[in-house]
């Protein structure tokens, strides 16, 4: 019977066990079967043979006349000419490498782009919920502070009338209750009650809705931002939590989700 090798090893071990067991006596079929060593790996021993000894050959050598010193460019050019002889015998095998390689990658992103499709998906809609909640919150906050305005101009009133009464104690009371009405509207927030869940976080981010490359100047804040950076602007943008006015930039909050295994 034949057996195809895949490897240098696999041939001196069969090479070597064939030895002790013809020396032994001991002659079998799967012993005397025919060993082939495959084309590929015959030439590869045939090149590291040839190469092995080059860099002993070098350090050996040793340039002191005129002689040494075109033995040394010859010995140069068989070097480069060796040199091109290995990297023409694997080039087949990366390219093949690089085809099964490609394939296995184009294979993976065909399967992983529906899951990234649903990812943005996911993340567009929690962050849609995240900005309506910000926005309730934004729209409690204004009423209370209107109703808040509402009270302390009703205290303000109120400490007014009683003072044209003569009644100062109560007009003291009146302005006292409408700092306390104003400080309280100054330091409250409302709450939400958002929800806990695991592997999900949010943070505050911007995008830009567009740029009017004519009136972006040159340098801001000490940056060059022209021709114009997104990148730049951007870091600008976040820098600034979303205070900064950039001549020709228009941008907007948004909610950016991470979404953790």
């Amino acid at each position: 019977m034949e057996k195809k090798l895949q490897s240098l090893g696999e041939f001196y071990r069969l090479q070597s066990i064939f030895r002790r067991t013809y020396m032994s006596g001991k002659v079998t079929e799967a012993v005397v079967a025919k060993i082939e060593m495959p084309t590929e790996l015959v030439k590869e021993e045939e090149i590291q043979q040839n190469v092995s000894m080059v860099e002993v050959r070098a350090k050996a050598m040793t340039i002191t006349s005129n002689e040494d010193y075109e033995k040394a460019a010859e010995f140069g050019q068989q070097i480069k000419a060796q040199a091109k002889v290995v990297t023409d015998f694997f080039k087949p095998m990366k390219d093949n490498a690089y085809k099964a390689h490609k394939a296995v990658c184009d294979r993976e992103k065909t399967m992983l782009k529906p899951l990234q499709e649903a990812e943005k998906i996911l993340k567009k809609s929690i962050a849609a919920y995240k900005k309506e909640q910000e926005q309730k919150k934004r729209e409690l906050e204004e009423k209370m502070r209107l109703a808040a305005e509402v009270e302390k101009e009703k205290k303000l009133n109120e400490a007014a009338a009683f003072e044209e009464e003569g009644n100062q104690e109560a007009a003291e009371t009146a302005l006292m209750e409408a700092q306390m009405v104003e400080t309280v509207a100054a330091s409250a927030a409302v709450v939400m009650d958002t929800p806990k869940a695991k592997g999900l976080s949010s943070s505050k981010d911007w995008e830009i809705e567009s740029i009017d490359h004519q009136k972006v100047p040159v340098m801001f804040s000490g940056m060059e931002i022209r021709p114009v950076d997104e990148k730049a602007i951007m870091r600008l943008i976040r820098a600034s939590k979303g205070s900064i006015q950039i001549p020709g930039v228009t941008y907007k909050e948004t909610i950016k989700v991470s979404i953790r295994r």
